[in-house]
């Protein structure tokens, strides 16, 4: 027995190991959590849940309600959050540890669902790699949807897969799937899909069981919030009997224009920052197992996770890259389902086919070395960052020999007829990709010689696995890896050195004291986390979006009804505020407040500290004279 085998062996023959790395895992993945809970900038869509969350759940509006706020998802993505501000208290430190529950929630179904269904060692694998994803965990440090979702899935999961689940589990895990829905319309594909997996594997009383929760949850609430919830579903399927509920005709003030490169980028940021899921996910069909390779069971499992992953991963896409709304979303959407990827490997991992038929394997070779590619296209500053900002300058400056100590660029420049700055700033979006490839090509031929090279006249490596073993290694040192900037260690938009939680409350402290209550507020903010701390404010409910729901349009009350505003709208409520709540990122010379004389009526009686660590995030409080 070889030293490697003997060496498998010994942590094969001791699973509790297995269990204690990934309890250590876990540790390390609730420390980062609470850490980037409370060092992270609030986004205006953690705002948004918290508030409406807070107004719908105490009652002052209901979703969906005509001339309310712009119930623009799914009721529990704002009740969820809201009930939780009901029990502790509004504010962003309910919602951050809001965030932090639902991720230490979170890990452990997804740990016990991959431990049943690919055994210990790779659940704690699944484990480490998020663990060691410092993007994945900020989109879940935040109290937005993606953690929530991450959570009601991976419950929803380890409650309805495998044949030892009993009736009163595939009711929970029918009730999860359907509250899942109710969360994110996009979670759609999850209904029927886990229906009918459940009818494949089960047969029908189970079937009913699963069923009973999904229409329990998902038609309970249509019921509640009927008919004005089709105006959600509207949006999405514009069909002639929803007419009625169709959005407003207008002109929409936020349209970004966004070239070809920036979706490719998105669409590869999504496998960085969640590289162990997709990847792995991508090598489970790469390398699927023989049928009669899988545990009883596994096979429709594994079926229903690739069905369901490739749903969401391609409804995500054309919501994202396929509109202009918000094109690099799709890292951030990618957060609700990845735990599908990492299951999906899970059960497949025990019996890949590294040596799988040609057309596959070597259709996998090309699609893995177009991902590397791919990648290092979309990490072009993080590359940057690593290597330093003179390398280059060095790079195109080193003396090419046979060319009379003609520099690189100079090379370029007389053949292509370019300019030095064109080919500096190619150097930084072509250079990661030629390396990245030169790394897996040299890879591939290493292992590839290992093949055909023997030792006392038998081959080290068995001939045909180098393409399966290049792909394994690259996943494996992926996800190892991912801290580092080129991988998902760039993911730090919102970063804070220090703690934010207290400069947002000492902002809504400072405000409240200013503020008397039944005071009509004009907002200009971004997060409006720091409104959670004026009771009895009374606001403009469309003015929550900002700019997403202001638009072009004649008909006042059309835009009321749905949760829009305009330029007319505007000036009316400036009219008749006592008060304009501002944040400085929205007090710019050409900012609308600044134009025209619309503050004139008005004088600043406090301003607060920066919220966080911009300078931007200080609120600026005008009383009317």
């Amino acid at each position: 027995m070889s030293l490697l085998q003997r060496t498998l062996r010994f942590f094969q023959d001791r699973p509790i190991l297995a269990d204690g790395l990934a309890v250590l895992g876990m540790l390390v993945y609730l420390n980062s959590l609470w850490t980037l809970a409370h060092n992270q900038v609030s986004v205006l869509d953690e705002g948004l849940y918290l508030f409406k969350g807070w107004l719908f759940s105490g009652g002052r509006y209901a979703p969906f309600q005509a001339y309310g706020p712009w119930t623009n998802q799914m009721p529990l993505a704002f009740l969820i959050p809201g009930w939780v501000e009901q029990a502790f208290g509004p504010g962003i430190r309910t919602g951050r540890m809001l965030a932090v529950a639902l991720g230490v929630l979170m890990l452990p179904g997804l740990w016990l669902t991959a431990r049943r269904l690919g055994g210990r060692w790779i659940a704690a694998g699944a484990v480490t790699a998020l663990a060691l994803n410092p993007a994945a965990i900020r989109m879940l440090a935040e109290a937005t949807s993606q953690g929530l979702v991450a959570c009601i899935l991976a419950w929803c999961l380890w409650f309805s897969l495998g044949d030892d689940r009993k009736p009163w589990q595939l009711l929970i895990g029918g009730l999860l799937a359907g509250a899942a829905v109710m969360v994110r319309i996009n979670l759609i594909p999850l209904l029927p899909l886990l229906a009918l997996y459940v009818l494949w594997a089960r047969g029908f009383r189970p079937f009913i069981w699963s069923l009973a929760g999904m229409l329990l949850v998902f038609g309970g609430l249509h019921l509640v919030y009927w008919p004005n919830i089709l105006q959600l579903w509207a949006k999405w399927l514009p069909f002639g009997f929803l007419k009625a509920w169709f959005p407003p005709k207008t002109i929409p003030t936020w349209q970004p224009d966004n070239p070809a490169g920036f979706r490719i980028a998105s669409f590869f940021l999504a496998f960085r920052y969640h590289f162990a899921a997709l990847a792995g996910a991508l090598a489970s069909l790469v390398f699927w197992p023989k049928k009669d390779a899988f545990k009883p069971g596994h096979f429709k499992i594994a079926v229903f996770l690739t069905c369901l992953l490739l749903a969401f991963f391609l409804l995500h896409a054309w919501a994202a890259l396929g509109n202009e709304y918000c094109v690099f979303c799709f890292p951030t959407y990618t957060a609700f389902y990845a735990g599908a990827g990492l299951l999906l490997a899970a059960v497949t991992l025990p019996g890949w086919n590294l040596n799988p038929p040609a057309w596959r394997k070597w259709l996998g070779g090309l699609a893995f070395l177009a991902l590397l590619a791919g990648m290092m296209y979309s990490a072009e500053g993080a590359a940057e960052t690593m290597l330093g900002s003179l390398f280059y300058k060095h790079l195109l400056s080193l003396p090419e020999p046979g060319f009379r100590g003609a520099q690189l660029w100079q090379l370029f420049a007389n053949k292509l007829h370019l300019g030095y700055t064109y080919i500096y700033d190619r150097a930084h979006t072509w250079f990661p990709v030629f390396a990245a490839l030169i790394i897996w090509l040299a890879l591939f031929a290493g292992l590839w010689a290992l093949t055909r090279a023997r030792k006392a006249g038998v081959s080290i490596l068995r001939p045909g696995l180098a393409i399966g073993l290049a792909v394994a290694l690259f996943i494996g040192l992926g996800s190892l890896l991912a801290p580092i900037p080129v991988l998902a260690g760039d993911y730090t938009s919102y970063d804070c050195p220090g703690d934010v939680i207290p400069g947002y409350e000492a902002a809504g402290t400072q405000l409240a004291k200013a503020i008397p209550s039944g005071s009509k507020i004009f907002w200009a903010g971004y997060s409006p986390v720091s409104l959670l701390q004026i009771p009895g404010a009374q606001i403009y409910p469309p003015q929550l979006h900002g700019a997403y729901s202001f638009r072009i349009s004649a008909d006042d009350d059309a835009l009321l009804k749905y949760g829009w505003w305009n330029e007319h709208l505007a000036e009316k409520w400036l009219a008749e505020a006592d008060f304009v709540l501002a944040e400085g990122k929205n007090l710019g010379k050409n900012d609308w407040l600044m134009t025209a004389g619309h503050l004139n009526n008005f004088t600043l009686v406090t301003q607060t500290a920066p919220q966080n660590c911009q300078d931007s995030s200080a609120m600026f409080l005008y009383r009317r004279k």
